[in-house]
C-alpha cells in the first residue's frame, strides 16, 4: 500500500471517529433524566491577565440549583457565557460533570453520515487496489453524495432557526497560547474576541467561539452583526453560509458524472 493510500486511510479513520463521537453524544441526550433544568445562585467572574496586561483568563464560575429525575442539588459549573442571579439555565450530564447544554448538536442523521464517509474514505484506496477502478469509482461516488448530504443538512439545519439580528461590540482580546519558544519551535498563539450585546434588557458579555492566530484581526470597540435563536435562547454568532449549499450541489454534480462514467 502507498503511502497516499495510507494517509487516506488515517484520514478515513479520523473522521470515523468524529462521527461515531458524535452519534454517541446524540445517543446520550436521548436517554430519560439527561437534560436537567437549572437556576443560577450566584455568578463569580473570574478573569486573569498576564505581564503584559494581555487577558489570558475570562469565565463565570456559576453556582446552579439543578433539577431532574426527581432530584433537586447544587453545582459549581464555569461558562465562558455571563449570566445572572435567578437565570434559568439548561443543563446536561456528560459523564460524571454536568455542564450547560449546548444547542450546537448535530442531528443522528448528520453523525451517521459522517460515520459513513470515514468509513468509505477509509476503504476507499483497499478497494481501488484489490478490487479496480469501476468498485473504487462506486465507493466515490457514494462519499460524493453523502459529502454533499452533510453540506445540504448543515445550511438547512441553520436557516430552520427563526433568528433576530442583534448588535455587539468587542470589549476585549483574550489571549491564548500553547508552548514555549525554542529553537526548532514556536508556541501557538489564538485570539478570541469578547463581545458584549444586549438581548432584551439584559446585557451578555461571552468569549467568542471563533479566533484567529493574526494579533489584530479583532480590535476592541469593533462593532460586529449577532444573531439571537429565541426558541433555544442562544447567541449564535454566524449564519450558515450559502458556500455550504454550492458545495452540496458540486459535490453532487461530480457524483453523477461519476455515476455516468461507471455505468453509461
Amino acid at each position: 500500500m502507498s503511502i497516499q493510500s495510507i494517509f487516506l486511510v488515517l484520514i478515513g479513520a479520523a473522521v470515523f471517529v468524529i462521527g461515531t463521537t458524535n452519534i454517541r453524544a446524540y445517543l446520550r441526550m436521548q436517554k430519560p433524566g439527561n437534560i436537567l433544568k437549572g437556576k443560577v445562585l450566584s455568578v463569580r467572574p473570574v478573569e486573569k491577565r498576564d505581564k503584559e496586561e494581555r487577558l489570558i483568563q475570562h469565565y463565570y464560575e456559576l453556582m446552579v440549583q439543578c433539577s431532574g429525575g426527581g432530584k433537586t442539588f447544587n453545582e459549581k459549573i464555569n461558562s465562558t457565557m455571563e449570566y445572572e442571579k435567578g437565570d434559568e439555565v439548561k443543563l446536561t450530564k456528560n459523564g460524571s460533570k454536568v455542564v450547560l447544554f449546548s444547542g450546537r448538536t448535530v442531528t443522528f442523521g448528520m453523525a451517521l453520515a459522517i460515520t459513513l464517509v470515514g468509513m468509505g474514505v477509509a476503504v476507499f484506496p483497499i478497494v481501488y487496489q484489490n478490487n479496480g477502478e469501476k468498485e473504487g469509482s462506486v465507493i466515490l461516488v457514494i462519499l460524493l453524495i453523502l459529502a454533499g448530504v452533510i453540506s445540504c443538512a448543515s445550511f438547512m439545519k441553520d436557516r430552520r432557526k427563526n433568528l433576530t439580528a442583534i448588535d455587539g461590540e468587542i470589549v476585549d482580546i483574550l489571549y491564548y497560547r500553547i508552548g514555549d519558544n525554542k529553537k526548532f519551535s514556536k508556541p501557538v498563539e489564538s485570539y478570541y474576541p469578547l463581545i458584549r450585546c444586549r438581548i432584551g434588557e439584559k446585557e451578555r458579555t461571552f468569549l467568542s467561539a471563533y479566533n484567529s492566530s493574526t494579533k489584530g484581526t479583532y480590535k476592541a470597540g469593533t462593532k460586529c452583526r449577532l444573531f439571537y435563536d429565541g426558541e433555544k435562547e442562544e447567541i449564535v454568532e454566524k449564519k450558515a453560509s450559502p458556500v455550504l449549499m454550492v458545495l452540496a450541489v458540486s459535490f453532487w454534480l461530480l457524483a453523477l458524472v461519476g455515476l455516468i462514467s461507471v455505468f453509461g
